[in-house]
C-alpha cells in the first residue's frame, strides 16, 4: 500500500535535513521506537512497538539509508522488520522530500508499505491513520529537539561504525540524556511505550468527526424509537 504524509517543522530545511540523518539523535523522537545498534555504515538495528486497542505488536528489524541528496533535500530508506511474537513482517520503502515553507520546513513523506500479520487486518484506512499520527508526533518531537527542549537517548550497546552524517549541532563527544517526547510520558519510559493508536488515531478521529458521529447516533436512535413506537401503537389498535 502507498501512504502519503506531510508535516511542518519550525526550523530551516538544512537543519532539519541534518537532524534526519543523525539517526542516533532522532530515534528517540519516534513514538514506540528504539535504536538497538549500528552494524554498518548507514544501517541501523531497531525495534518498533505498535498498539491498536487491545492488540499490540513489536517488530525488530533494520533500517538502511539508500539515498542522501543534500542538494535536492531528499532522503530515501528501506526498512524491514519481523514480529517478535508472531509470523508477521513489514517492509517499507520511504522517501522524504524537504522544502522551504515560510521560516520552517515542509516534510513530505511517501511510503510504499507491505505488511503481513495481525496488524495488517486493520486495512489501509486504519494503518494510514496510525501512520499519520505517528508522523505528527515525530514532527513535534523533532521540533522540540531542534529548539533545545529535548535530547536523544544513547544507542543500545552493540557494534557501531563511525558516524558519517552527524549533524553539526550534535558533537560526537557530547553526552546526552534521554528525551521527553511530546505526549509520551517520561524520557526513561518512552522507549518502552508502544505507539498507541487510541491516543494518536482513534481519539483524534472521534474528536474531529464528533458532530457527524452525534448526528448519526441521533438519527439511529430516532429511527429505533420511532420503529418501537410504531410497533406498540399498531398492537394497541388491533
Amino acid at each position: 500500500m502507498k501512504l502519503s504524509n506531510s508535516f511542518v517543522i519550525d526550523s530551516p530545511p538544512a537543519q532539519v535535513f541534518d537532524a534526519f540523518l543523525d539517526i542516533e539523535r532522532v530515534a528517540g523522537c519516534m513514538p514506540g521506537s528504539r535504536l538497538l545498534g549500528r552494524p554498518a555504515e548507514d544501517t541501523y538495528d531497531g525495534e518498533v512497538k505498535v498498539k491498536v486497542g487491545p492488540l499490540g505488536a513489536a517488530y525488530t528489524g533494520q533500517l538502511h539509508l539508500t539515498e542522501v541528496d543534500r542538494d535536492r533535500l531528499r532522503i530515501a530508506l528501506r526498512a524491514k522488520g519481523r514480529e517478535q511474537n508472531g509470523a508477521g513482517n513489514a517492509d517499507a520503502y520511504v522517501v522524504a522530500q524537504l522544502s522551504e515553507k515560510g521560516e520552517g520546513t515542509l516534510v513530505e513523506i511517501v511510503t510504499e508499505l507491505n505488511i503481513r500479520g495481525k496488524v495488517a487486518q486493520f486495512g489501509r484506512g486504519i494503518i494510514g491513520e496510525v501512520t499519520d499520527g505517528f508522523m505528527q508526533a515525530f514532527a513535534k518531537n523533532v521540533e522540540a529537539l531542534l529548539n533545545g527542549s529535548g535530547t536523544t537517548p544513547p544507542v543500545a550497546a552493540g557494534p557501531a561504525a563511525a558516524p558519517t552524517h552527524r549533524a553539526p549541532y550534535a558533537p560526537a563527544a557530547q553526552v546526552v540524556t534521554p528525551p521527553e517526547p511530546a505526549g509520551l510520558g517520561s524520557a526513561t519510559e518512552a522507549a518502552d511505550i508502544p505507539l498507541d493508536a487510541w491516543k494518536f488515531v482513534v481519539r483524534p478521529v472521534l474528536v474531529r468527526h464528533s458532530g457527524t458521529i452525534v448526528a448519526i447516533l441521533a438519527s439511529a436512535l430516532g429511527g429505533y424509537v420511532g420503529a418501537r413506537w410504531g410497533t406498540r401503537h399498531g398492537r394497541r389498535h388491533r
